[in-house]
């Protein structure tokens, strides 16, 4: 038997993972699988850059709410690494889009009127250039 520690990871969802239980709310079971596998590939030898380039590709093919999800779980491990892939791959989702189109990526109304859309771009004319 190996010497290393198994914890279960106990998500929203009551997936259990194995047997020494730490409570991760707000995180359900299939964002956890998809951090597992992440770590798990980031930890075999032998793996090239170009192979994890390849995955991180894959594994950031998830809708934006999965992402958001995973993110989360990646800062309540303090996992710069993946929340930088992560981070990266909303940058990319984003890049030469217009403000229309990345409200729309992100789901975000404007509720502003014309006149107080206009009154904030008159303010902020420095990131509309």
């Amino acid at each position: 038997m190996s010497s290393e520690k198994l914890i279960t990871f106990k998500t929203s969802d009551d997936v259990n993972f194995t047997s020494n239980v730490i409570p991760l709310f707000n995180v359900d079971g299939k964002t956890m699988t998809k951090v597992v596998q992440y770590w798990k590939k980031y930890s075999q030898e032998g793996v090239t850059e170009d192979q994890l380039k390849s995955f991180d590709q894959d594994f950031l093919k998830m809708s934006q709410s999965e992402l958001v999800g995973a993110l989360l779980a990646a800062n309540f491990f303090d996992d710069t690494q993946l929340k930088e892939v992560i981070i990266q791959g909303f940058s990319d989702r984003i890049k030469g889009k217009s403000i229309e189109e990345i409200c729309e990526v992100f789901g975000i109304v404007n509720d502003y009127t014309p006149e107080e859309e206009e009154e904030v771009r008159r303010e902020n004319s420095w990131a509309f250039e």
